[in-house]
């Protein structure tokens, strides 16, 4: 390979019979083609050390204008870092690495495989419910990226979906920020490098924000509301959360294995680890409560096992409802505290109102349960009917209207 001092008014003269090098040994890497036809192109040479083989990096062809010969030698302490860095590949080593970029799908079932596998000591599986709550708002949500590489995602779009489903469905907003989140981290795991650009987020959680109960609002008015929800299956979830003090997820994820109409008793995971029987209790049903149960038994869809079943079927599966969105003068999480103000006119120990509601016993409690470890039945029963006595006085409701519920929830 000829070397020369590279400058603008040696490189004009250069002239080649056949494809010709030349180098310049004060700029190490630089170096010029020139061809028979008079075309001179500036290359850069370097060592990658990664891939064990020499890297040629064209950065354009010469210009007769300008210092062009100084500039190709600025140039060269740039693409040799770029090297070093494994930002330079060539065109079938780039159509590899895009084979290598998994779509929003294919990172999304990759995490949740893994989520599904996760061993004891990471935490666990996923649950059940979680992972079908996450599957369903990803198909419901994101369908529209699904085939889309990771790096070519139209985060801006999906940004403005986001915010736009905040305002209406907040709830469902949440869940599809997380499903975004552990889906881009997955996939800069599978890459094992950082996806350009922001993922798209949430700025506010409404999950998490902070509420204070209005207690000004009249009882009878949060009930008058929740009477008007079209949704039956919806109506009677909100009602029933009223009178048990349940969480959402506690209710939703009832099946009719769980529930004996007989017995009037249900058995309900609590997702709590020192609960006997992994996680599930048994909980009677006040005799308001098991007629809403009633109810649910003759709107029961096609034998769906949900108690409270979505109406709307995802793939050839129809899940549970997903958590309710709130109504103008409540929302779901008020009902929890609603019950629980009606539970301070109920002479009872503290320890049947925890087992009740789902909520975790103290280590005393659980002592006072005795060998079984359970509050029996009918004293369960007796309790949730003296509250739901105190709930329907605060909403209006009267013994004659409790008799006739069936009918009036038809």
């Amino acid at each position: 390979m000829p070397q020369i001092r590279l400058t603008d008014t040696a490189v004009a003269k250069l002239k080649a019979d056949a494809m010709t090098w030349y180098s310049d040994p004060s700029a190490k890497g630089l170096q010029l083609s020139v061809t028979p036809g008079g075309t001179k192109t500036w290359y850069v040479v370097k060592w990658d050390s990664a891939t064990q083989k020499t890297r040629r990096v064209k950065l354009g062809q010469w210009a007769p204008r300008g210092m062009h010969c100084a500039w190709a030698k600025d140039q060269v302490g740039k693409v040799m870092l770029d090297v070093k860095e494994g930002k330079v590949a060539t065109k079938a080593e780039k159509a590899v690495e895009r084979a290598g970029v998994p779509t929003l799908r294919e990172a999304f079932d990759k995490e949740m495989g893994y989520r599904r596998a996760r061993p004891a000591s990471l935490g666990g599986a996923i649950h059940a419910r979680t992972d079908d709550s996450y599957t369903r708002a990803f198909d419901k949500y994101l369908a529209t990226w699904a085939d889309d590489k990771m790096d070519e995602i139209d985060t801006a779009a999906v940004q403005r979906a986001l915010d736009d489903l905040v305002n209406e469905k907040p709830f469902a907003a949440h869940k599809v920020n997380v499903v975004l989140g552990i889906t881009f981290k997955r996939a800069e795991r599978m890459l094992n490098k950082r996806l350009p650009g922001l993922p798209p987020k949430l700025e506010k959680n409404p999950k998490m924000q902070k509420r204070d109960l209005d207690t000004s609002v009249d009882w009878a008015d949060r009930w008058a509301e929740i009477e008007k929800v079209e949704n039956e299956h919806k109506r009677l979830l909100w009602q029933v959360r009223w009178f048990t003090g349940m969480r959402g997820e506690m209710l939703r994820g009832l099946t009719w294995d769980d529930v004996d109409l007989t017995k009037g008793t249900m058995m309900v995971s609590t997702g709590l680890k020192q609960a006997k029987g992994d996680g599930k209790r048994l909980i009677a049903m006040g005799d308001q409560v098991k007629q809403w149960f009633e109810r649910l038994a003759e709107i029961r869809i096609d034998d769906c096992p949900w108690v409270f079943p979505s109406r709307r079927i995802v793939g050839e599966a129809r899940g549970p409802l997903d958590a309710l969105d709130r109504l103008p003068l409540t929302c779901e999480g008020d009902l929890r505290h609603l019950w629980n103000e009606a539970t301070h006119e109920v002479e009872t120990r503290e320890m049947v109102l925890h087992w009740l509601c789902g909520q975790a016993l103290a280590k005393g409690e659980q002592k006072n349960l005795g060998l079984y470890g359970v509050v029996p039945v009918e004293r369960q029963r007796k309790v949730a009917n003296e509250i739901a006595k105190v709930i329907n006085k605060r909403i209006g409701m009267t013994p004659a209207n409790v008799v006739e519920l069936a009918k009036a929830t038809a």
